[in-house]
């Protein structure tokens, strides 16, 4: 039975990123501002960072109390017209998942990137002294790091394809000579 307690305990008050990334994706894909921006449908990938925080018990007058937990999420989004990063805060109070920052930063072709609130504000963003923008930065840099993997994939795949090719007509020529031998 206490097996039983204790994970109950533990589904209160534990956070799954993936659960908040799928909350995320369904508000998203169900925003008639956000899709008239981004165009629909919208897709996420699998690049994903988030950063838990909080948790854990504390004194509070006296009595132990838990801490509510928090999770920051960054990912990357695309639509059919534009691509995006969404920024999302969750935190959880008496097992509930309570969405407090739900942002899309959308690059823009002239001028600094647009943000769009679904959830929160500016003021949100900048909680913990600007966590999100802080996971902001390698995500955007993996980006742009995978367009390059996908380049040097490209180059890589022809260089085999070539090399195979070249194997064949090697072995090709060695089965003609072996037959003129033979032959002759």
């Amino acid at each position: 039975m206490s097996l039983l307690k204790g994970l109950y305990i533990r589904s209160r008050i534990t956070i799954n990123p993936d659960k908040v990334y799928r909350m995320a994706m369904t508000k998203l894909n169900t925003s008639a501002g956000i899709l008239e921006v981004m165009g629909a449908p919208l897709t996420g990938t699998v690049l994903r960072a988030y950063v838990m925080s909080g948790g854990g018990l504390i004194l509070k007058n006296f009595k132990p109390t838990v801490r509510s937990k928090r999770c920051f999420l960054i990912f990357p989004i695309q639509g059919s017209e534009r691509k995006g990063l969404v920024s999302v805060e969750v935190k959880k109070k008496k097992g509930q998942y309570d969405m407090r920052l739900l942002a899309v930063d959308i690059p823009m072709a002239s001028g600094p990137d647009q943000r769009l609130f679904l959830i929160g504000d500016e003021e949100e963003y900048k909680v913990g002294g600007g966590l999100i923008s802080e996971l902001r930065d390698p995500v955007v840099k993996a980006m742009a790091a995978s367009k390059e993997f996908d380049d040097l994939d490209q180059i890589e795949e022809e260089k085999d394809a070539e090399r195979e090719l070249q194997e064949a007509e090697r072995k090709h020529r060695e089965e003609i000579e072996k037959l003129e031998k033979g032959g002759s």
